[in-house]
């Protein structure tokens, strides 16, 4: 008999699996998970650097705002790698997304959106959607106010 797992096991399993799929689309780029998350983040409006690290604390791990009085935050360095690919500006403290950024962001975007569909492949809509309301739930339960 095959003993159950609990669900940090499947949670942190399928996070890992994730980042794998996505590592496969992003191999010859150079780029991560985290890097697109930043890219799609900044352009789709949020332009402050400590806003993008709040939002994606989930998977940085950091506390959402950071340290106070600190200046690097846990995507400085995703932000930084694509300032110098040319992708991402800033223009007093703010950050956008340049051409270049937006024709970077369509080029992978048909990869990411395979590696998504694989995510909930077999899986119905209405199943699918049932799962994240309550791991949506489950993080409320746990103190997330998001």
């Amino acid at each position: 008999m095959t003993q159950e797992r609990p669900i940090g096991y499947w949670l942190k399993l399928v996070d890992r699996l994730i980042d794998e799929s996505l590592d496969d689309v992003f191999h010859h780029t150079g780029l991560t998970r985290r890097h697109w998350q930043v890219l799609t983040m900044i352009r789709d409006g949020v332009s402050e650097e400590t806003a993008v690290d709040g939002v994606l604390s989930p998977f940085t791990g950091a506390s959402a705002g950071g340290v106070p009085g600190a200046h690097a935050t846990a995507v400085s360095a995703e932000v930084d790698d694509l300032e110098r690919r040319g992708w991402v500006t800033r223009t007093d403290g703010r950050l956008g997304v340049t051409v270049a950024g937006n024709h970077a962001y369509h080029d992978l975007l048909e990869g990411v959106s395979r590696a998504r569909e694989r995510v909930a492949e077999g899986i119905p809509p209405e199943q699918f959607e049932a799962t994240l309301a309550t791991l949506r739930q489950m993080a409320h339960n746990l103190g997330h106010g998001g």
